[in-house]
């Protein structure tokens, strides 16, 4: 009997070991929303997914759309970020005016539903959308924990980490001092609320600025980074390694 118990023990630990492994094994669900003016969209769109996927295991859904009004008509559609398990806002549309839809995104992230935004993600969708009564900023901005708006010149960054933010997850695989191989350095003219892991220098900007943060809006974990108007600059394995450890703290797998 102790060996039929002994035996029922064994087959129960090593069934419960499938189901782990084989959710450890899973892939995720992400979802690239990309399109608008300015940047190489049609490429990024394979540089990121495919890059991340190399380092992660990352079953993907991709929304390409040049046209800021056939985006918004598919991003008005309830439920269309229901099945993923995390987006990645890569796009540039910054003269969006309809203060309800911006809401509207951003409250899919503040349920919970965590976000990877890049580059000009930081200026969208704020521009022109006074913010609400009472409110100093949007909700977008408030979502991604900095305001931005405007660029420098568009020459090399160095990377710094931020003091004390050495060892963070996000930051593992980036050396300090990482030079961008290309560059157009944003200007983060306020930090709301956002923790920042690095700044950036160009050699022509007064003063360093924020380049790569994390915040927490409501339930939802956002990762950012003003990095990565080029193709050659989002394709070195920094960058890649820096996104894909992105994902990995917004999902809580760090």
């Amino acid at each position: 009997m102790k060996r039929n118990l002994l035996f029922s023990i064994c087959c129960l630990a090593a069934f419960s070991f499938s189901l782990l492994s084989a959710k450890e094994t899973k892939p995720l669900k992400g979802l690239i929303i990309t399109g608008g003016c300015c940047h190489d969209y049609k490429k990024q769109k394979d540089i990121v997914s495919e890059g991340i996927s190399k380092r992660l295991k990352v079953k993907w859904e991709i929304f390409f759309e040049m046209n800021q009004q056939k985006s918004k008509e598919h991003l008005s559609k309830k439920g269309w970020a229901d099945d993923c398990d995390f987006v990645v806002w890569n796009h540039c549309f910054a003269h969006e005016k309809d203060s309800k839809f911006v809401d509207s995104l951003a409250a899919i992230h503040e349920a919970g539903k965590p976000a990877v935004a890049l580059h000009c993600a930081m200026h969208s969708y704020h521009w022109g959308i006074k913010p609400a009564e009472g409110k100093k900023e949007n909700t977008w901005p408030t979502m991604l924990g900095v305001y931005s708006r405007g660029h420098g010149p568009k020459r090399k960054i160095t990377v710094s980490k931020a003091k004390g933010q050495e060892k963070h997850p996000i930051l593992k695989d980036l050396p300090e001092g990482w030079t961008t191989p290309e560059g157009e350095l944003y200007n983060t003219q306020r930090i709301l609320g956002a923790t920042v892991l690095a700044y950036g220098a160009n050699g022509a900007a007064k003063e360093p600025q924020a380049v790569i943060w994390t915040n927490d809006y409501g339930k939802g974990r956002i990762f950012a980074t003003t990095i990565g108007h080029h193709n050659s600059t989002m394709s070195t394995k920094e960058y890649l390694d820096l996104l894909a450890n992105g994902v990995r703290w917004v999902m809580k797998m760090d």
